[in-house]
């Protein structure tokens, strides 16, 4: 009997290590993506896994390592390439004849594809997407833009105050307050309060970078995030308080959606602008099995996510580089001066994207921001496409990421150097040319969804602050703490310190 049960065991072990050799075999020398360039390890999903889990979101930097060595097409997983070359960029993106969906292993690293920018299929992503748009038109966000303005005030009056007591403001954190209770107040018609908090909203901002922090990990282990929810609170306390503050978070952004469900319609059909998560599950275009509690909340903290920490990051950085650069500075308070007479009386986004050095500046910053880092791999699952003499196969996951583009020299020469006049004017040929080039938001009809409401918060608040506060200062920050140095989706910098600290006078 002992005998039958080692031999058993020998066969099953046997047939384990074949099945092993054959899946290796396979995706080293016989899958389709075989004979593209690349590391030879890249065919396995464990070499992304090194280098954005153990190294902390360093993946994207050594893809950029494998274009440098392999040429402009390589292979970085088991069934995905990249491609670096920035005519090809919109021929990717802007494909509007096919319908190309999300590669479901890349997106899972957001969590539920419920929500609409994670969305894997092209159709429901598109039915989602038309729910949404019309809140986020040119002149859906000019219905909000007083609200922006009065968000915009509260921060520099509290900044104000700052000045009085000559105290350090960590706008950093501060700027995200102002965008997170701009897009709550949007959403949810109801501000989180961020602006008000003593701590200037560092634990919101912590739960997140927890998430962000997390991503590598999820994409390698998607059911974590579930193993996480069902332990208890006190265990998960030990083993990764990090997801705690995440499942914390999500919680809270559920309360927010039951509270917009359970309120009276009256209440919003009073307002002078939507509340968008109630439009959305009142919306006549979704189905009934798109309006689920589930669904709403979950595309509720996508929403939110996206909506306070690209323009916030954006804002910091701008603001940093513009303080670095005396004379840009200079500049800047001289236009804004003959355009802004009265300091309390700021125009409009509209009318503020059209100066010259101010629009200059926001193009600049968002170039030198990025957006995201990430690759944004789309799957043509019916059509092989073809790049170059390269053809890739149907099914196959092809990403591109905009930094690559943003920091090329072909492009931007001196890439690392802040040069906003490198864009010329608003509509002169120079900055059409290199306009073709800004993808802060992404491309074609998977792009972002707000960046009318994006660019409305960049000028109004860019405008307001440097006008009202002509001796503001960098105040403890170096340049260490400004690096993008780590992939989470976007670039995001060291969280080590308060990020970009300043002082007024």
């Amino acid at each position: 009997m002992n005998l039958d049960h080692a031999n058993t065991t020998v066969i099953l072990g046997t047939v384990l290590c074949g099945l092993i050799a054959y899946f290796i075999l396979y995706r080293l020398y016989f899958h389709p993506l075989a004979k593209f360039p690349g590391p030879k390890l890249a065919a396995f999903h464990i070499y992304e896994g090194y280098y954005d889990v153990v190294k902390k979101g360093q993946y994207i930097f050594e893809i950029g390592k494998m274009h440098q060595k392999y040429g402009p097409i390589v292979r970085i997983g088991p069934n995905e390439v990249h491609i670096l070359d920035a005519e090809y960029y919109e021929v990717l993106y802007a494909q509007t004849n096919n319908k190309v969906d999300k590669y479901h292993w890349f997106y899972s690293m957001l969590g539920n594809p419920q929500a609409t920018f994670p969305t894997i299929n092209s159709d429901v992503h598109r039915l989602r997407r038309n729910t949404l748009a019309p809140f986020f038109s040119i002149a859906a966000v000019s219905k909000i833009e007083p609200q922006i303005n009065l968000l915009v005030s509260r921060l520099a009056d509290r900044m104000a105050t700052c000045a009085k007591e000559d105290t350090v403001i960590p706008l950093f954190y501060a700027y995200r307050c102002m965008t997170v209770d701009m897009i709550s107040e949007y959403a949810f018609g109801k501000q989180l309060g961020l602006l008000d908090r003593k701590d200037w909203g560092k634990s919101f901002y912590s739960a997140w970078r927890a998430l962000w922090e997390l991503s590598g990990i999820i994409r390698q282990i998607p059911v974590i995030m579930d193993i996480f929810d069902a332990m208890p609170r006190w265990v998960l306390q030990i083993v990764s308080p990090g997801a705690l503050e995440v499942l914390d978070m999500k919680d809270a952004t559920d309360a927010q959606m039951a509270a917009i469900l359970d309120t009276d319609p009256k209440v919003y059909g009073e307002r002078t602008y939507p509340t968008v998560m109630w439009e959305v599950a009142h919306s006549d275009i979704l189905p009934p099995e798109e309006k689920t509690f589930r669904r709403l909340a979950t595309d509720a903290n996508s929403i939110l996510a996206a909506g306070f920490e690209t323009t916030g990051n954006v804002l910091t950085l701008m603001t940093y580089l513009v303080l670095q650069h005396n004379d840009i500075h200079e500049r800047l308070k001289n236009e804004l001066k003959d355009a802004i007479p009265d300091e309390n009386a700021i125009p409009s986004w509209q009318v503020l994207e059209k100066l010259p050095l101010l629009s200059g500046i926001v193009k600049e910053s968002f170039r030198m921001a990025v957006g995201a880092f990430s690759r944004l791999p789309r799957v043509n699952p019916k059509e092989s496409v073809q790049y170059k003499h390269w053809t890739i196969p149907a099914g196959t996951a092809i990403g591109m990421s905009n930094l690559f583009i943003s920091m090329s020299p072909d492009i931007f020469p001196s890439p690392t150097t802040f040069d906003p006049d490198r864009w010329g004017t608003p509509n002169s040929p120079e900055r059409r040319r290199l306009e073709r080039h800004l993808h802060p938001f992404g491309k074609g009809s998977r792009m972002c969804i707000a960046p009318n409401m994006a660019y409305a918060e960049l000028y109004l608040t860019i405008a307001t602050i440097v006008r009202r506060f002509p001796n503001l200062r960098i105040w403890e920050t170096s340049e260490r703490d400004m690096e993008y140095v780590h992939d989470y989706f976007a670039g995001m910098a060291r969280h080590e310190n308060n990020g970009l600290q300043v002082k007024i006078g």
